[in-house]
């Protein structure tokens, strides 16, 4: 607690400095100028006189010297909202002198931002407790509001991408797991089947379609849960890793090889790329998918042909795979990229309709986007960005 001489001394200075302001108004110009963002003197007894320093103006934008006394100009900046706030605290405070006069007000800077201030007064009154005249101040406290709105926005996100986080894990686990366990009585089942392939010769022609049908379905089967368990794996590598697109392209055309070598296709880099930062199983398999469908959707008397290119600048590399197939319907581009999406009939051209749902996850790990353009019947190009 303040000593008694410390009070008196505060009290002594206190007097001397209105003294000297009294003297000197410029010492009120400097005091206001360096501890306030704007003050303002209102005459309440004529509502239509009212007084702003020169800082007042500045810090909204304007020149004082346009701006004149207008009261109603700064309402008109106001957010309607803390205006309808403003006014029933005043009309409180004129009321009770114990009611304060203080709140934040969104003001409208001439460049059209938004302003921060922390808008105080207090009503002057006359001998009755009538108020005559209201004294306040300004004090831009933008930068502050602001970084309060961004810790709660990063606050926000933190979150979102936990529970974002968490909810993958969860996707990731569920897919798994049932794949992993759907897998156990499918063998089963092919097992038996292949037991009786064993005996064909003892079933009738109703029992040999319906073993047909057993087999082609399971085996069916088995393909989606083995692309179901790969789309689950997505996103397990932990870092990027530098690869060689030389290596890349000849794992891709080894994993290929019999489907190049029954259907004579073609595949032609002509990228100037020759290394990349990349979940390396990830994208092997994103382009081991994409090309798969190039040489897949094509007519039946043409030779697949793949043309494949790679484009950097300094925020990412961007790849293109244009093939000569069968093309798709524009008003499938979005659809296409969902999981068990099909375009064509199970019997023409088989798939499981998880491929490009499996590249667009891909892509989107790798902090790219991916889109295409097709001419039906002419071919189709699939282009994908790399975020370095």
């Amino acid at each position: 607690m303040p000593s008694k001489n410390a009070i008196q001394k505060d009290h002594y200075l206190k007097q001397e400095l209105y003294e000297l302001i009294h003297k000197d108004n410029s010492l009120f110009d400097a005091l206001q100028d360096s501890s306030l963002d704007g003050l303002w003197y209102w005459d309440l007894e004529n509502p239509e006189n009212a007084w702003m320093s020169d800082k007042g103006w500045t810090a909204l934008g304007y020149n004082p010297e346009e701006m004149g006394n207008s009261l109603v100009a700064t309402q008109e900046m106001i957010n309607p909202s803390d205006l309808k706030i403003a006014t029933q605290n005043l009309e409180k405070h004129l009321k009770n002198p114990d009611h304060p006069y203080d709140q934040i007000v969104r003001y409208r800077h001439k460049d059209g931002h938004m302003v921060y201030m922390r808008c105080r007064g207090k009503a002057i009154r006359d001998k009755d407790g009538r108020p005559t005249r209201l004294i306040g101040s300004h004090v831009d406290i933008t930068e502050g509001v602001e970084l309060g709105m961004q810790k709660d926005i990063n606050a926000d996100l933190l979150q979102l991408n936990k529970e974002l986080e968490s909810k993958n894990k969860e996707l990731q686990q569920f897919t798994y797991i049932t794949s992993h366990d759907l897998q156990e009585p499918l063998n089963s089942i092919l097992s038996f089947s292949r037991l009786l392939e064993t005996n064909r010769d003892r079933l009738n022609e109703i029992g040999e379609k319906s073993l047909d049908v057993i087999v082609y379905s399971a085996n069916r089967m088995k393909d989606f849960i083995t692309a179901l368990l790969f789309y689950s794996r997505i996103g397990k590598e932990k870092e990027r890793k530098r690869v060689e697109m030389s290596k890349v392209l000849l794992n891709l055309k080894i994993d290929l090889h019999e489907m190049i070598q029954k259907d004579k296709a073609q595949i032609n880099y002509i990228g100037k790329v020759t290394e990349l930062d990349v979940f390396e199983n990830d994208f092997h398999q994103l382009i081991l998918n994409l090309t798969t469908n190039a040489f897949k959707y094509v007519a039946d008397d043409v030779t697949p042909f793949l043309v494949i290119d790679a484009k950097e600048d300094d925020e990412k590399i961007t790849f293109s795979f244009a093939d000569n197939g069968i093309g798709i319907e524009e008003q499938h581009f979005d659809r296409i990229f969902e999981v068990f999406q099909r375009l064509h009939a199970e019997d023409k051209y088989h798939g499981t309709g998880i491929g490009l749902a499996h590249c667009k996850r891909v892509v989107e790990l790798h902090g790219g986007d991916i889109w295409l353009t097709s001419t039906p019947g002419k071919g189709t190009t699939f282009y994908f960005t790399i975020k370095k």
